[in-house]
C-alpha cells in the first residue's frame, strides 16, 4: 500500500461529515479534489470503504475499522511532529478557535503576537454563525470561542476582549418607513438584537443576508437599512 497522510485526513473528514461536499468545505478543497483523493485511497482496497444509498454516503463496516486505524496513524504523525518541536524548545500542540462572523475583524489582531511567539502551535480559526460557534463549544470541538453574547446554561470561563457596539446604519441621512430592513441569517446575534429593536414593526418588508459584508454593501446600494457592529 502507498497511501498518504493527506489521503487519510480526507478519508476521515468524509467519514465524519458523511458528505464529500461538506468535507470539501471543512478541508478548504474543491469537491473534485476530495473525490479524487478518496478514490485514490479506495483503490488500495478490494473491499469498499463507503457506499452511496439514495444519494447519501454511508461508511461500510470495513471502512469504519480502517477509519479507527487512520485516526491512530494521524495522531502518531502529529505526535512525532510535536515531539520534534518540543526538543527544539518550542511550545507545541493544536489550538482551535471558533469565532462568530463579527469576530473576524478583530480576532487576527489578538492572535498575531501569540502566533509569532509560539510558532510550534498549529492554530485554526473557524469563522461561522453564532449558533454553530456555541454548538462547537458545547460539543468540546473548540478550545476557545469568540461571540458577542455569553451563552446561557453552559459552564464556561469568559473574558471580555472588546465592547460590541451595535449601530443603525443607512445610506441616507433620514430613515424611510418604506425601505426594507436588512437582517442577518437565523442564529446570528446581530439578527436577534435587530428583531428585538424592531419588535413593533412587523409589517415592514425584510431582506436576509448571510454576512456583515453583504449587509454593508446592500445598505450602500440603498436596498434598505440595518443594524451592524461598529467594528
Amino acid at each position: 500500500m502507498n497511501y498518504t497522510l493527506h489521503q487519510l485526513r480526507v478519508f476521515l473528514e468524509v467519514i465524519e461529515q458523511q458528505s464529500i461536499t461538506k468535507a470539501s468545505i471543512e478541508l478548504h478543497m474543491t469537491q473534485p479534489a476530495v473525490s479524487i483523493q478518496l478514490k485514490n485511497f479506495q483503490a488500495q482496497f478490494d473491499i469498499p470503504l463507503t457506499e452511496i444509498i439514495g444519494k447519501k454516503l454511508y461508511v461500510t463496516e470495513f471502512g469504519a475499522s480502517i477509519a479507527e486505524i487512520a485516526e491512530d496513524i494521524l495522531k502518531g504523525a502529529d505526535l512525532i511532529k510535536y515531539k520534534t518541536k518540543e526538543y527544539s524548545g518550542l511550545m507545541t500542540g493544536k489550538l482551535k478557535i471558533s469565532s462568530a462572523s463579527t469576530g473576524k475583524y478583530v480576532m487576527p489582531y489578538f492572535l498575531s503576537d501569540f502566533a509569532q511567539e509560539h510558532s510550534g502551535v498549529d492554530l485554526t480559526l473557524d469563522v461561522s454563525n453564532k449558533s454553530l460557534v456555541i454548538q462547537g463549544l458545547r460539543d468540546n470541538k473548540v478550545d476557545f470561542a469568540l461571540i458577542s453574547t455569553v451563552p446561557q446554561n453552559l459552564p464556561i470561563e469568559e473574558e471580555l476582549l472588546i465592547p460590541n457596539q451595535l449601530f443603525l446604519i443607512n445610506s441616507a441621512p433620514t430613515l424611510s418607513k418604506n425601505k426594507p430592513l436588512i437582517f442577518r441569517e437565523e442564529g446570528s446575534a446581530t439578527r436577534a438584537a435587530m428583531i428585538k429593536h424592531f419588535s413593533n414593526d412587523n409589517k415592514r418588508k425584510s431582506i436576509t443576508l448571510t454576512s456583515n459584508e453583504a449587509v454593508k454593501q446592500a445598505v450602500k446600494a440603498n436596498l434598505g437599512y440595518s443594524i451592524l457592529p461598529l467594528i
